[in-house]
């Protein structure tokens, strides 16, 4: 029979599992989202939804870990995890409370869901800017950040708020790397009872009138 911590644990991992599943599921085709923009104007919307749910999953990740027990916050990967995701938590709070953000005086001067940025896929000296939203003067864009000493871009795709940039390619890196040591860390101590499934069992309900 499981424990009480077991089933804490358990409950974790689960957590876990299905959110680094759903920030993959947001990362992978977000840089080809981006490059259909130029050619139509309605990818701009895929791109942003996968732009704010990775934001949304990534702080969720967060959360779960710093709650799972035997976890240490001071563990040397959670602490490298935790700093290189930083910015996800200021992100997420300026998008759950827009009703406050909305009402400052004077009002921010960028764009309400940020500037979305990318690099072209075929042009590496290329990048675009989506100007969303109202043409307001005084609203301020920024684009795709180049690293000059390393002479390449930081990210392919980056979202912009309040002159700050989430990078998406370095911040998902980061994410798979801890991925990597709290996933085995927890099924290796979890009961024999914790398994994951390729194919989920299906429960099919069926009414007859």
């Amino acid at each position: 029979m499981l424990t009480h911590l077991d089933l804490r644990k358990t409950r974790c991992l689960d957590g876990l599992h299905y959110s680094f599943e759903i920030l993959k599921y947001y990362y992978v085709g977000l840089h080809d989202s981006c490059c259909k923009i130029t050619a139509d104007n309605s990818n701009v919307i895929p791109a942003l939804a996968s732009c704010w749910g990775f934001v949304d999953a990534l702080h969720r990740i967060r959360e779960i870990a710093l709650s799972t027990p035997g976890v240490n916050a001071r563990n040397q990967e959670m602490r490298a995890f935790l700093g290189a995701t930083e910015l996800a938590e200021e992100f997420r709070h300026y998008i759950q409370h827009l009703r406050g953000e909305l009402s400052h005086n004077p009002p921010n001067t960028f764009p309400v869901w940020g500037t979305l940025a990318w690099v072209d896929r075929n042009n590496n000296k290329r990048t675009y800017i989506a100007i969303l939203g109202a043409q307001i003067q005084g609203t301020n864009n920024s684009g795709c950040v180049y690293d000059t000493v390393k002479k390449e871009w930081v990210s392919m795709v980056c979202l912009g708020v309040n002159q700050k940039s989430f990078n998406f390619d370095l911040i998902y890196k980061a994410s798979l790397r801890f991925q990597d040591y709290i996933i085995p860390h927890l099924v290796e101590s979890a009961s024999d009872e914790v398994t994951f499934h390729e194919k989920l069992p299906i429960i099919t309900v069926e009414l007859n009138h």
